[in-house]
């Protein structure tokens, strides 16, 4: 409801405060001439957080008081406004609806659009390779209450997804992959998903309750006044578009579709809010199961630092800071979909795989091919500013030369045998008519700004012909005029010159004033010289800048058709963007493949993983002073648990690591760093791999370990990979070992998931010999005295020892220390095995064989400590044997 102005203040400061009524929560930018100014507190929060000068106006009529006011200059308003919302502000961008004319005391204003984290257009301020969601959340009014749907926009590029997720967990999981700038729920839902979007620590934007009407919101989008005022700078949907754009919704294989389009909602009534509308430029919206794509937890993803470091958070050294090798911004975002969005259908995953491998073996056209996607303009967001009215002269002239490059990606194209490949190119539309059409219209090299001319190339339109021959011609009687008052006044130093505020005027020194003839008429004086016009001057004056105003106008005018005939052609543009970001992201793959040696893996939809000469993508390319060794692995029903164990830093978990990201590279139809692999599809990829903490939600770094580990143990399946990485290292060594042992047996038995199991237990190691399907295998070492040479080779069967202490000894622990522990450790390993000579940790509460021989010092097992038997072949027992024990005194 808005809010009623009761103002005393000016005229233009009551279109301010009905301004603000109407946009509360904003910092309102509102337009004064060449600045965009601020008042209030919202000009006392932007002086805070930008450092700006504050100062005030004149004071209000009813408070007496002075208005606190901030400005910045309209051209330089995109650098503030990013940091604004780098910072989590709402920014209203409040303009002059018409320009100013004479006879009228003020212009009509009212507030084009809403900025806000998840609205962005600015290209600075976004990530060239990375999309920026929004996402509008729904919860299902069915008895099914666990599900949610969630609609995605990226409204850069126009993106629009929609999807819905049977639990919290799922929802995580799905926001971990989308990354949203900004999250919309309405106010009736929040009590249940905004604790589950706060533990992400993201931007929530809350709505009222009738934001999920979705005939309400259609109403509010199609009848919006803004869009009305605006139609010449912005497009906006109909009511038909919008009603197909629901059917869309509404024919998508869904649990709830009444949540999908609540959710659908949501996301319409926020544009028609902060936009005015709905934007032309949005793809048909495009439904998605998650069960059609492999699964990685917030967790597992972060742990497998897929695109940023575990430690710092860094874009380099992670999984796709290597794998990226596009050199468009289109086909980095959708490189990086892909990784987000493993496939798990084998025919969809080889059609991929065939395309990258013909690039592989043709390298001619792979190298022209990226030759010529390397000087492409991003067509996804130029077309969505274009449309979006923000779009200048350099966006089309861009736009006409990336065009023109299609023929030739083509060509390329169809000279490679793939089945895929020759599809884009059969589909791939160069778009000529469009091409054609901005050739004739726009100059080579426009200008940034569309006010001061310099747009329409000669001959697209006459009227404007005309109007630059008038400005061309009367630009040269001046200069005429000059040489000719010159001759007539004998005064040589005479010129004519020209000024915003002055027009054109004469010019003469003060020394050669008394040669100033009479019809020269005084218009203004200076320290050192006269300025004069005359009638013929004058008259001159107007043809000139009058057509120079007309010029101007009809520039824009012709500008904003050109624009206008461009997009409606939105979806053939948008078409040819994304098949060029696909082609893109297949080149680089390819060359990927091809720098680093990569071969294609075996895609297989039986359960097991078979990896020969493996090594780890990120790792491998990082080493400087040491050769990578790769490692082989098999998994398979008969073989699903390795129990890896070794020295601390020989390089367990690197191996672990690379088998789920092998896995993870081959289900995007990439090429995998290995001399040959053949990969089962897995549903799920978990990982639980090193130590942290979330101290601010009071979790310690075990109790954070064992809900990870309580995540996996809930939801993997038996065409799950599991990676683990140390399991109860965060408490006692009786209780840690025992979750281990236990969570071990869990995976064997109950998931029978594919797992890896790095572990420092060697107690654990003992789960092979009563386990069917459960291996041993360790890093092997060298000792060579009392140093450790690491050998980074995986071998069968389990490691003899951890070589903690010798570690520890690498590490400068003190002498006296590595010794006593080495005492410590003796005695404690004379304690693993029962008097049967089984492991302890495999002992069930069962009755205890009566005939075991008990310890010297009485039941042992039941004080927790067990002696291991010494072998009936020990030299020890058979000297033993040898002496009179019966006639021994004590």
């Amino acid at each position: 409801m808005r809010k009623k102005t009761t103002s005393s203040t000016t005229p233009m400061f009551q279109q301010y405060e009905k301004a603000k009524a109407e946009h509360p929560d904003s910092l309102l930018f509102f337009r004064m001439g060449d600045f965009y100014e601020l008042f209030y507190e919202d000009a006392r929060t932007v002086s805070q957080e930008l450092g700006l000068k504050l100062t005030s106006r004149s004071k209000n009529k009813t408070t007496k008081k002075a208005i606190p006011m901030a400005g910045v200059p309209h051209r330089a308003v995109s650098g503030y406004i990013r940091k604004l919302v780098k910072k989590g502000y709402h920014i209203a961008i409040c303009e002059q609806l018409e320009k100013p004319s004479k006879g009228k005391n003020i212009v009509s204003r009212g507030v084009v659009r809403v900025i806000t984290p998840g609205l962005l257009l600015d290209e600075e301020t976004l990530d060239a390779k990375r999309n920026n969601f929004i996402v509008a959340l729904a919860l299902s009014d069915t008895k099914d209450a666990d599900t949610i749907a969630l609609t995605s926009l990226d409204l850069s590029t126009g993106e629009l997804r929609f999807s819905e997720l049977q639990n919290d967990t799922a929802l995580k999981a799905e926001l971990r992959r989308l990354q949203p700038s900004e999250v919309l729920i309405a106010g009736s839902q929040e009590a249940v998903l905004r604790p589950i979007v706060d533990s992400m620590e993201l931007h929530v934007t809350i709505r009222e309750a009738d934001a999920l009407d979705l005939r309400k919101a259609i109403k509010k989008a199609v009848n919006n006044p803004l869009s009305v005022e605006l139609q010449n700078q912005q497009n906006f949907l109909g009511a038909m578009k919008l009603e197909n754009m629901a059917k869309t919704v509404r024919a998508v294989r869904l649990r709830d579709s009444k949540s999908a389009l609540a959710a659908f909602s949501l996301l319409i009534d926020y544009l028609a809010s902060t936009q005015g509308g709905v934007p032309a430029h949005l793809d048909e919206p495009r439904g998605y199961h998650t069960d059609d794509f492999l699964v990685l937890d917030a967790a597992s993803a972060a742990n497998l630092e897929l695109f940023e470091t575990l430690m710092g958070g860094h874009r380099k050294g992670s999984v796709f800071s290597v794998i990226d090798k596009t050199v468009s911004s289109s086909g980095g975002r959708r490189l990086r979909t892909w990784l987000s969005y493993p496939l798990t259908n084998v025919k969809a995953i080889l059609t991929r795989q065939k395309a990258v491998s013909s690039l592989v073996s043709n390298m001619k056209q792979r190298e022209s091919l990226r030759k010529v996607l390397r000087g492409t303009s991003d067509i996804q967001r130029m077309t969505s500013k274009l449309s979006s009215g923000q779009g200048n002269a350099r966006e089309l002239s861009s736009l006409r030369d990336t065009l023109k490059r299609i023929p030739s990606i083509i060509a390329e194209l169809r000279s490679v045998k793939n089945e895929r490949l020759q599809e884009l190119a059969s589909t791939l539309d160069p778009c000529e008519d469009v091409v054609g059409l901005i050739d004739a219209a726009i100059v080579d090299d426009p200008p940034n700004t569309l006010t001061d001319g310099g747009i329409i190339a000669e001959g697209f339109s006459d009227e404007l012909d005309k109007i630059i021959l008038i400005m061309r011609e009367g630009k040269n009687w001046i200069l005429r005029f000059e040489a000719t008052e010159r001759l007539r006044t004998r005064i040589n130093s005479l010129k004519v010159k020209h000024n915003r505020v002055f027009g054109y005027y004469i010019e003469v020194t003060h020394s050669n004033r008394e040669y100033v003839p009479d019809n020269y008429i005084r218009k203004q004086t200076l320290t050192n010289s006269e300025r004069y016009y005359t009638p013929e001057l004058k008259e001159y004056e107007e043809t000139v800048l009058g057509a120079g105003e007309r010029r101007y106008e009809l520039e824009y005018k012709l500008f904003e058709s050109v624009r206008e005939s461009v997009i409606d052609e939105l979806v053939r543009l948008r078409n040819t963007a994304s098949k060029l970001a696909e082609i893109d992201a297949l080149c680089a793959l390819a060359e990927l493949s091809v720098q680093q040696r990569y071969v294609a893996p075996e895609i297989s939809a039986e359960i097991g993983i078979v990896i020969q000469d493996g090594r780890h993508p990120v790792v491998e390319t990082m080493l400087i002073n040491e050769r990578f060794i790769p490692n082989d692995i098999r998994l398979n029903v008969d073989r699903r648990l390795l129990l890896i164990t070794g020295p601390n830093m020989s390089g367990k978990s690197t191996v672990i690591r690379q088998v789920a990201l092998i896995t993870l590279l081959a289900q995007i139809g990439s090429h995998v760093p290995a001399k040959k692999a053949k990969i089962g599809v897995v549903d799920q990829i978990f990982s639980r791999v090193g130590a942290s903490d979330n101290l601010t939600r009071g979790q310690s770094t075990f109790m954070v370990e064992m809900s990870e580990t309580a995540h996996i143990l809930r939801h993997a399946t038996a065409r799950s990979l599991v990676i683990l990485d140390e399991i109860g290292r965060g408490t006692s060594t009786y209780d840690g070992l025992s979750l281990a042992w236990a969570v071990t047996e869990h995976l064997h038995d109950k998931l029978e998931s594919l797992t890896l199991f790095a572990t420092h237990y060697h107690e654990i190691t003992d789960l092979a010999q009563i386990k069917k399907a459960v291996f041993n295998m360790s890093v092997a070492a060298k000792e060579r005295k009392n140093d450790i040479i690491f050998l980074r080779t995986l071998v069968e069967g389990p490691a003899n020892r951890s070589y903690g202490i010798q570690v520890a000894r690498l590490a400068g622990v003190p002498e006296s220390v590595v010794l006593r522990a080495q005492e410590v450790l003796t005695n404690l390993e004379s304690t693993e095995f029962d008097e049967e000579n089984r492991p302890v940790l495999a002992r069930k509460s069962s009755p205890k064989n009566p005939h075991a021989q008990l310890s010297i010092f009485g039941n042992a097992i039941e004080f927790g400590v067990v002696q291991k038997p010494l072998s009936q072949t020990d030299p020890l027992i058979e000297e033993l044997k040898k002496l009179p024990l019966n006639t021994f005194t004590p």
